[in-house]
């Protein structure tokens, strides 16, 4: 909803309206955007709940069309943004008054109709069959001139709504980066396995990555020598990123590696290939020149199995990289 083309939104609200009307909708804010949604038939769940939902009870209820909303239609971000979801409500209050007037001429034009139908079959001389056809003439400008006015409300809320889309992409980058390293965050990772989850088939791996003795370094060097190593690691994972992969930093020295169309072994080969190369790079102390310690990582590896929960590969992941540390650090392990 939120990037389509002009042309593409007024095909969907073309198919909605009527159809909205046909079912006694009430066009509010909410009922637009489900049912804008819906018409454009690209998401399976809420059209089958909207199906389900008028099976049952005939209609849909004022307090579920807000969830559906909310749920389906709504982009996160939004909720996140109290001036962005003032906005959306803007745009949709303007197009429900909209819809409401388009509504009403439209309810004039049958009436009209009607009417004139009623007069036809008393209309025996030319004179007054003359009123008729002029009375439907001005029903007919007049419904005309309220689609033109509709479809112009339309493409000037589309407008609105592209000026919001390119406020939510700068929103969205703010939120998914990481300040410190560049790199996206763990809402950001979080977000990209939900969207491959769907399709995967056991080819989905989080690899969880830790510095080792990341606060000996900052005691020993100082607070700024560990966020600069923080960073270094961060560039580092960059040059060594995969094609079908995901970086982002967790927190702290701690980051997450997704890999999505990969076997579990070459999840594991590229652990192994992280943790060499990390282990072999120099580092040298900005203001002493002193060389630190060998640097060196551990890492936990899980792979998807079957219908298992984002939140259950974390788990794994992390429960792996905790036996990656107990066994000496600097190594991955899995499971």
């Amino acid at each position: 909803m939120w990037d389509e083309k002009p042309k593409q939104a007024l095909k969907w609200m073309q198919k909605a309206v009527p159809l909205m009307l046909q079912l006694d909708i009430s066009p509010t804010p909410y009922n637009y955007g489900i049912w804008y949604e819906y018409v454009s038939n690209r998401n399976k769940a809420l059209n089958q709940l909207v199906d389900e939902t008028l099976r049952k009870l005939g209609n849909i209820p004022s307090f579920l069309s807000r969830d559906l909303f909310h749920e389906f239609v709504l982009p996160n971000e939004f909720h996140q943004n109290n001036k962005n979801q003032k906005s959306v409500e803007q745009v949709a209050n303007q197009l429900e008054m909209s819809s409401i007037k388009m509504g009403d001429n439209l309810s004039d034009l049958n009436a009209v109709i009607s009417k004139s139908r009623t007069a036809l079959k008393h209309s025996d001389s030319p004179h007054q069959l003359n009123k008729v056809i002029a009375y439907l003439d001005r029903g007919s400008r007049k419904a005309l001139e309220a689609s033109q006015k509709f479809q112009s409300d339309l493409l000037t809320a589309q407008k609105d709504i592209q000026q919001l889309k390119l406020e939510l992409e700068t929103l969205k980058k703010s939120l998914d980066i990481d300040p410190l390293t560049k790199l996206e965050n763990k809402t950001a990772l979080e977000r990209h396995l939900y969207e491959h989850l769907p399709e995967a088939e056991d080819d989905i791996s989080l690899l969880i990555l830790d510095i080792d003795f990341l606060g000996r370094i900052n005691k020993d060097y100082g607070q700024r020598a560990g966020t600069s190593l923080i960073r270094y690691v961060a560039a580092l994972l960059e040059t060594l990123q995969l094609e079908q992969s995901h970086i982002a930093r967790l927190e702290g020295g701690t980051f997450g590696i997704m890999l999505y169309k990969s076997t579990s072994e070459e999840a594991h080969n590229h652990a192994e290939h992280l943790r060499h190369e990390i282990s072999q790079q120099k580092i040298r102390h900005k203001q002493s020149k002193e060389t630190i310690p060998q640097v060196t990582v551990s890492i936990g590896v899980a792979t998807l199995v079957g219908k298992e929960s984002i939140e259950s590969l974390f788990t794994r992941a992390t429960t792996q990289l905790k036996r990656a540390k107990q066994q000496g650090k600097n190594c991955f392990c899995f499971l």
